[in-house]
């Protein structure tokens, strides 16, 4: 076979389109990766696939955090509420996201049985424990 030079650009350029195919497509995802200025791209509604069904109780969707916004909400704990019923409230408000974690991080602290009737601000994105312990003030 004779080597040409048209030959030879031809396969440069084949392999360097490919280099760059191969920057652009990420081997995760299968997906392009276009990096863009999010600044100026609108925000994306995003819908569920599947519907929930209508038996099933929808809970209020969680805040989004704005960057170095911190989202405060008022917590309220009911008088004699165990700390498996605060657990659930705080799942409920989308203040946790794991009931079992809580209630280990509890027992762990010792703070079980020291929960007391009110209303408390708490932040989103507290840690469990830093939540206990505003809980307990």
């Amino acid at each position: 076979m004779r080597v040409t030079r048209s030959y030879l650009l031809g396969l440069s350029s084949g392999l360097i389109i490919s280099a760059m195919l191969a920057l652009v497509i990420s081997p995760q995802q299968g997906q392009a990766v276009i990096p863009q200025d999010l600044a100026s791209v609108p925000p994306v509604k995003q819908e569920a696939i599947n519907p929930p069904l209508a038996a099933e109780k929808q809970a209020d969707p969680l805040p989004v955090a704005e960057p170095n916004i911190p989202i405060q909400q008022d917590f309220i704990i009911p008088k004699g509420a165990s700390s498996e019923k605060i657990a659930d409230l705080l799942v409920a408000q989308g203040l946790i996201k794991d009931k079992k974690s809580f209630l280990e991080s509890a027992h762990q602290m010792g703070a079980e049985s020291q929960f007391k009737a009110g209303t408390f601000t708490v932040s989103l994105g507290l840690t469990t424990e830093e939540l206990i312990r505003r809980l307990l003030k």
